[in-house]
């Protein structure tokens, strides 16, 4: 059973007039996404991430899908938009992909299905002592070892990391859950970051992926990126990985673990297991889960 987060009465219902535009001209206002909110329409996809080498199923990335009741399944494109500018609303959203991930996981669990989990979350949010309060008082109730949960930090803040953010980092690595530092090499994702906070894992974002075997910077991108991964004792994720040449060039460089459509496009939580029944892939050893 999902618990929920109360809802902060201090958000306006009103639309923002400065809100981006969306796919298809559609814009949801606060009031819509309270809504969806209070009524459970946001739901937990899940894509996972797999062995180069192997095709084997190593954890899966939760991601947020809203089954809007009158315009369908949305994509984080036609929302997360407006909840940046209410950052109290992606707490709401936070706290409830973690109830339905966490679920999902100790099902696959009682299956014999041990997989990790990872959830996103930006650095903001990383700074709010609050919000990761609540956070390690849900993971505290976890029947699993919480080194199977990994926190994504996605970059949404200028580059000096707060000592806020290294305190909230230690009170979580301290428990067992690792740290991400997703959408490396765009935005803010710097080598600066690497230096200020303690990551176990490095996700190097998909855009550089796309342009790898055509574009020579690009393979020199990631081939320095493998090396400094390697360096600094992080597991790497190549993100974006979308045709079998990239499989067998990302492999040929050192690349252990990636993620993109060619393994699997992202699914509903709740028919990731039966997924797992109808597709001929392992699932990793626990051995490799910090490797």
């Amino acid at each position: 059973m999902r618990t929920t987060c109360p809802i902060q009465q201090s958000i306006s219902a009103e639309p923002y007039q400065s809100a981006p535009a969306t796919l298809f001209g559609y814009t949801p206002n606060v009031h819509e996404i309270l809504r969806g909110l209070r009524c459970h329409e946001f739901v937990a996809y899940v894509q996972p991430k797999f062995e180069l080498e192997s095709n084997a199923v190593h954890s899966v990335e939760v991601l947020a899908r809203w089954e809007h009741p009158q315009r369908g399944l949305l994509a984080p494109a036609a929302f997360i938009p407006l909840m940046a500018f209410e950052t109290l609303l992606l707490d709401e959203l936070l706290c409830d992909l973690l109830d339905q991930g966490l679920a999902c996981q100790t099902e696959l669990h009682s299956q014999g299905r041990t997989l990790g989990f990872s959830f996103n979350l930006s650095m903001l949010q990383l700074a709010n002592d609050a919000l990761i309060g609540r956070l390690i008082g849900r993971l505290g109730e976890h029947t699993l070892p919480l080194s199977l949960v990994t926190l994504e930090v996605t970059e949404d803040a200028p580059s000096v990391a707060s000592a806020v953010c290294f305190q909230n980092v230690s009170r979580l690595r301290r428990l067992g859950v690792r740290m991400s530092l997703d959408d490396y090499g765009t935005g803010y994702s710097s080598l600066l970051r690497l230096c200020q906070l303690p990551f176990d894992e490095l996700k190097l974002a998909s855009q550089v992926t796309w342009h790898s075997i055509e574009n020579r910077p690009y393979r020199s991108v990631i081939g320095n990126t493998v090396a400094l991964a390697q360096e600094l004792r992080m597991q790497l994720v190549v993100e974006g990985i979308e045709t079998e040449g990239q499989r067998v060039w990302l492999k040929q460089m050192g690349v252990q673990l990636g993620q993109g459509y060619l393994h699997s496009r992202p699914m509903a939580a709740d028919s990731f297991a039966e997924w797992l029944r109808a597709n001929p892939y392992a699932i990793a050893t626990r051995s490799s889960f910090n490797s």
